[in-house]
């Protein structure tokens, strides 16, 4: 697909690229998992074992970017699984749902909670049954369990996984904080994708981890990509760049550090595991010098996202998942669906289509109503850049010709024909005929939304996995108590 969001002229996205290399090779940046050290070594990296930090030569991050877009070229999938994020090319086609969001926005009762067992259930089966959803991760992070008892904190993600592949068939990511953790975690994906096979092949239940800007890979995260690496699972950098914070208040310097903490991360998980593919994705913001908060939904933030994506697209050969989930509105409403039209829209230019639902506060809470809205938007941004039906008979010169001077259309066979094919119908907004102020208030998009999540959670048929498999993932539940106590 022909994207139209291009931030760069060729000569500013050479420069960007001259400049990250200078970085990586005058700055460099701070590696705390020393496992990476001999491989760095013998790749040609300047290693200060003291401090932790690497300058690597532009040699070496030529051919790291050499490498990964070589195999790209060749047919290898470039898996980046992370729910927040909005890759290009990674399947399963459709919207996700996910975030391990830490707050449930509970409209029915007006109040933000902590998200309890019951939640995470109920948005997983309304992820599964909503037919423009792809991709269920965690929306929300077990917290409180059935009874009421808060989870504790090492049992978390083991729980979540748990609870995704037992209500969805379309589980996506989740957390992972250690070694003993990804062992449990396959072992969940193995049983819900229904073997190791199926499992190699659509991998669930790992995630993406994060750089600290400006310049430095955390110890904890560089064990667990490296662990990825090593078995062939997905293996993915985010940066999350704060313009006036942790990086410079400009968007190509912004740029250029993000995209020396992404290839400077490769080129180590390169050094260490030759053979792995791994990818990255961007979550920029700034900071509001008035509120002096955070923001993810700044144009600033969308064109720094845009322009990086453009870098690896158009110079890298790769793809970039960029932060398209993460805005500032806390609540839904016009702040919120102008907040998701911009950086929805952005994602749109760039081809990049399966949008993260539902979540608000930077990614720190979810809402389902929200996340109805979202795949409303969702769906009239797939239509409007789907491109011109131009296919035997869409022209209709002879249905033109017959109906002539002032004839009408409605009545056409050709009308019939192509009513369905030819012209969107949303789920929720309101296209009726003006009435009176109370009626029209009555159809705002968020009432609709309201009575089909409730309509949905209603049914007598949602997904739960069958008994068998059931079991065996409690098995494994179970014996996580016992390894991650």
């Amino acid at each position: 697909m022909q994207t139209c969001f291009r931030p760069f002229n060729p000569a500013q996205l050479d420069s960007i690229h001259g400049a990250t290399l200078s970085v990586l090779k005058k700055t460099g940046l701070r590696v705390d998992c020393r496992e990476f050290y001999p491989h760095l070594q013998e790749a040609g990296a300047d290693v200060n074992r003291a401090t932790g930090v690497v300058k690597f030569p532009e040699k070496l991050i030529e051919e790291t970017i050499i490498f990964f877009k070589g195999q790209i070229a060749g047919g290898r999938r470039q898996y980046l699984l992370n729910g927040v994020t909005n890759p290009r090319w990674t399947p399963p086609p459709g919207c996700k749902f996910g975030g391990a969001c830490i707050e449930y926005l509970d409209l029915q009762r007006n109040i933000v909670r902590k998200p309890e067992e019951n939640d995470l259930i109920r948005l997983l089966q309304l992820g599964q049954a909503l037919e423009g959803v792809g991709f269920v991760g965690n929306p929300v992070a077990c917290l409180v369990d059935g009874e009421g008892r808060d989870v504790p904190p090492h049992m978390q993600r083991v729980k979540t996984a748990a609870l995704v592949a037992k209500y969805t068939k379309k589980c996506g990511s989740t957390e992972v904080w250690n070694e003993k953790e990804l062992e449990l975690l396959v072992e969940i994906g193995e049983i819900a994708r229904d073997g190791r096979e199926n499992y190699q092949a659509a991998p669930c239940f790992v995630t993406a981890k994060e750089t600290i800007a400006p310049l430095q890979f955390p110890e904890e995260d560089g064990k667990i990509l490296l662990m990825l690496a090593r078995r062939g699972l997905p293996c993915m950098i985010v940066p999350m760049p704060l313009a006036g914070v942790s990086s410079p208040c400009s968007i190509p310097a912004n740029v250029v550090m993000a995209n020396a903490e992404i290839l400077g991360v490769l080129a180590c998980i390169h050094a260490a595991a030759p053979n792995a593919m791994a990818g990255a994705g961007v979550i920029s913001g700034i900071l509001d010098m008035s509120s002096a908060v955070a923001s993810f939904a700044a144009p600033e933030a969308i064109v720094q996202d845009a322009g990086l994506a453009q870098l690896y697209d158009e110079c890298y050969g790769q793809d970039l998942a960029i932060g398209t989930g993460y805005i500032d509105s806390k609540y839904p409403g016009v702040q919120a669906m102008l907040e998701k039209a911009c950086k929805m829209g952005a994602a749109a230019m760039q081809g990049r289509f399966n949008f993260p639902l539902g979540l608000l506060a930077g990614g720190k809470r979810f809402c389902p109503e929200q996340a109805l809205l979202d795949l409303e938007a969702a769906s009239l941004l797939k239509k409007q850049h789907a491109g011109v039906d131009m296919d035997e008979g869409q022209i209709a010169e002879a249905v033109i010709n017959e109906a002539g001077i002032g004839g009408e259309f409605l009545s056409h066979v050709h009308t019939l024909e192509n009513f369905g094919r030819n012209i969107w119908r949303p789920a929720l907004m309101d296209r009726t005929a003006p009435s009176t102020l109370e009626r029209e208030k009555s159809g705002d998009m968020f009432l609709p939304a309201s009575a089909k999540i409730r309509e949905i959670w209603a049914q007598n048929d949602l997904y739960k996995i069958d008994d068998d498999r059931e079991k065996a993932i409690d098995e494994i539940v179970k014996k996580a108590e016992t390894i991650l106590a």
